[in-house]
């Protein structure tokens, strides 16, 4: 009988090899490398899984910090923002609480007072109306103020008569100086007689006068300067 193990023959009664000590009963014998190569690719194995384990254990946590991070420092700016806006909006009413009635008044007077100052020193220097051939070509008046007052904001009413008679209303019509100093005002209605006298009021923003002046004309047709 050989031995399975080593393949030295012995004789057929014989349960144990003699060279190498295995039995020779038919039993199974063990392969030792097998199990210690099964074991250790078990723990192989093993080993693998636990270390996916903790990468991805790892990885969520590193997520959830993350969130938290983002989570903690947009809530920090938006109470920040919150806080700025309610103190803007403490310090607004704090000083309308704190200004007194007289002191609106004051401001507001301080105000009106720097628009008239804007245009006290402002007068009529000079200008000219054009008056047309017929009786629906309204009357155009050019008033010389001077270009220092350029872009400034007036009111201009101009009354027009003809023999002691008015011929319009006076409408109030606000006006900005030109660029070259000059109100350009159009009348807002054509008369049926040129006129041959009108009187020119110049107010400020607020309508206060500032300055009037009466100019004579010649009831005709054409441009007249004063």
């Amino acid at each position: 009988m050989k031995c399975p193990n080593c393949n030295s023959e012995n004789s057929d009664t014989a349960k144990f090899c003699k060279k190498c000590g295995s039995p020779l009963d038919g039993e199974k014998t063990i392969d030792h490398k097998s199990v210690i190569n099964s074991i250790s690719g078990n723990k192989t194995n093993a080993d693998n899984n636990t270390t996916k384990i903790i990468i991805i254990a790892l990885a969520i946590v590193a997520v959830v910090l993350a969130g938290a991070f983002i989570y903690i420092y947009a809530s920090g700016n938006s109470s920040h923002d919150n806080t700025n806006a309610n103190d803007n909006s403490a310090a607004q009413n704090k000083t309308q609480v704190d200004t007194t009635p007289e002191e609106k008044t004051a401001t507001q007077t301080s105000s009106s007072s720097q628009s008239q100052s804007s245009t006290s020193s402002m007068r009529i220097r000079g200008g000219s109306f054009s008056t047309g051939s017929a009786e629906e070509d309204k009357t155009y008046a050019q008033i010389y103020v001077g270009k220092e007052h350029a872009g400034k904001s007036v009111i201009v009413q101009i009354f027009y008569s003809r023999d002691g008679n008015s011929l319009n209303h006076g409408n109030m019509v606000p006006a900005n100086v030109h660029s070259d100093g000059y109100l350009y005002i159009t009348s807002a209605d054509a008369y049926h007689y040129y006129p041959d006298y009108a009187t020119i009021k110049l107010y400020d923003s607020n309508s206060n006068l500032i300055d009037t002046q009466s100019v004579s004309l010649s009831p005709t047709s054409g441009t007249q300067t004063f």
